[in-house]
């Protein structure tokens, strides 16, 4: 699969669809949809180039587009649940309010996209790269995160339960208000995190590294689980967090 230089504009666009061929793919997968597949075409374009593509409002559920360039694309207010992202570049994009719920979304690349009040219930996005990006009050529900790079991304007021998280980066990530109840997030790194206000509830934080984390309070570890090697703030040199209980030993 070739791989689209982003550097240079005239490379970037080579191959690119047009406007209107977009817009007609949008339209028959439309189709395929309501009829179950008995007409039109399902969006299927591993590897296209969708690079500032407008899918505002589209229904592209169920679409195939794994290592397609979606780069600056418009993707607000669209529906892309149960699609398979796979590896495809959507830095930059703008995805408010996106439905991406049980997507298929390991390895993509959403760097730098402003997405506030996105749906990502149920995703897969093991080793996703989310860096710097705006994931406010964004919904990650039983969301797997497993190795994402999270650094500075700002996911204040978001829903993160029973989410797996582990050795995820977190480095400097806004999380005040979190809803991190029940989530894993064993060796994830946390270093300049801001906890202010986050729920904590029975998370799991064993070998993850909090020790230059800002807004955490003896409440909040209260009710977490971690271990002997959960680096937290000198602040609490000495405490001793509890392990978590359904967690089994190798």
């Amino acid at each position: 699969m070739a791989t689209l230089s982003l550097n240079d504009s005239h490379d970037a666009e080579h191959g690119k669809i047009a406007a209107d061929e977009l817009a007609r793919l949008v339209i028959v997968h439309g189709e395929w949809l309501e009829s179950n597949g008995r007409a039109g075409t399902k969006f299927d374009m591993p590897g296209a180039n969708l690079i500032y593509g407008g899918f505002l409002h589209a229904d592209l559920s169920h679409a195939n587009l794994p290592g397609a360039c979606l780069f600056n694309a418009n993707l607000r207010e669209s529906n892309f649940a149960h699609a398979n992202l796979r590896k495809a570049n959507l830095e930059g994009a703008s995805m408010v309010n996106i439905n991406l719920s049980h997507a298929r979304l390991a390895g993509v690349n959403l760097t730098k996209v402003v997405s506030p009040g996105a749906n990502f219930a149920d995703t897969d996005a093991t080793g996703a790269q989310l860096r710097a990006a705006n994931l406010l009050s964004a919904n990650f529900l039983r969301s797997h995160l497993r190795g994402a790079d999270l650094n500075d991304a700002n996911l204040a007021g978001a829903t993160l339960r029973e989410s797996v998280l582990d050795d995820a980066n977190l480095t400097a990530a806004k999380l005040m208000l979190v809803d991190l109840s029940g989530a894993s997030l064993r060796g994830a790194v946390l270093t300049r995190a801001i906890l202010f206000g986050a729920t904590l509830d029975r998370v799991d934080l064993s070998d993850a590294d909090l020790s230059s984390a800002e807004g955490l309070t003896r409440e909040q570890l209260d009710t977490a689980y971690g271990n002997r090697t959960t680096q937290l703030p000198i602040a609490f040199t000495g405490y001793v967090m509890r392990e978590n209980p359904h967690q089994l030993t190798p």
